[in-house]
């Protein structure tokens, strides 16, 4: 089950820029594309530390309150850092997108 909650906080973000990147280059909602690249930066920080808890109450209260192993934490913080450049990739190509329309 945690495994579950900690891919999809992961993922949200990734969804977010998505979905709402893609109207904010369409201008059918309110927000800028420019402040939906910033909620999904924001958002990313904030669900990594959510995980991050989550993670260290689980080693903790598997192993009588001692952390005996950080390999969990080394995997959590590479799997963020391969979601950012993944966030990277979709808004640099959203924008390449949202320029080649207002050319036109």
């Amino acid at each position: 089950m945690n495994q579950i909650l900690f891919l999809s906080l992961l993922a949200l973000p990734i969804i977010f820029q998505i979905i709402f990147g893609r109207k904010g280059i369409a201008e059918s909602i309110k927000l800028t594309f420019s402040k939906v690249c910033l909620i999904t930066f924001l958002s990313q920080f904030i669900f990594f530390i959510i995980a991050f808890k989550i993670l260290s109450n689980k080693l903790r209260s598997e192993s009588n309150g001692l952390i005996h192993c950080g390999m969990p934490f080394v995997g959590l913080i590479g799997l963020e850092i391969l979601i950012a450049i993944i966030i990277l990739v979709i808004i640099l190509i959203q924008y390449l997108i949202k320029r080649s329309y207002n050319r036109n």
